[in-house]
């Protein structure tokens, strides 16, 4: 699995949960994605390596930003999407966030192989810093 799964409580299934922004940087992309629903795409530098950052499973008219803007870190960038609907593509309601090495949008869900893996960041080892 190429990012960490943020799940939520049976509480939060009939709310709106915003979703934030880790780093700087501009919208690369914002789109239905098959495996995702709704799905934005933020290219920026952590640790000073330039990454993009997938924030998926997201209502996809939530997403005010134009591409091409500027987001910065703890800016909300979207609602959650409803799960089980089409706004995630048929998923439980979570967040999946997965950060990838590069300026390239690469939206793979899973990897085939631990060398795939190897070009993706595990989320957890930085926001829990």
């Amino acid at each position: 699995h190429t990012g960490t799964d943020y799940e939520t409580t049976a509480d939060e299934q009939n709310i709106d949960i915003p979703i934030f922004a880790i780093c700087q940087g501009p919208l690369a992309l914002k789109k239905y994605a098959s495996g995702y629903g709704g799905v934005a795409v933020q290219q920026c530098q952590i640790n000073n390596e330039v990454v993009t950052v997938i924030y998926g499973h997201l209502k996809l008219s939530s997403i005010m930003q134009k591409t091409g803007a500027t987001i910065k870190a703890g800016d909300q960038i979207a609602l959650l999407g409803k799960g089980f609907s089409a706004e995630t593509d048929g998923e439980r309601k979570h967040l999946h966030l997965g950060i990838h090495k590069g300026a390239e949008i690469n939206l793979l869900g899973y990897a085939q192989s631990q060398k795939e893996l190897s070009n993706w960041i595990d989320a957890e080892t930085l926001l829990n810093k």
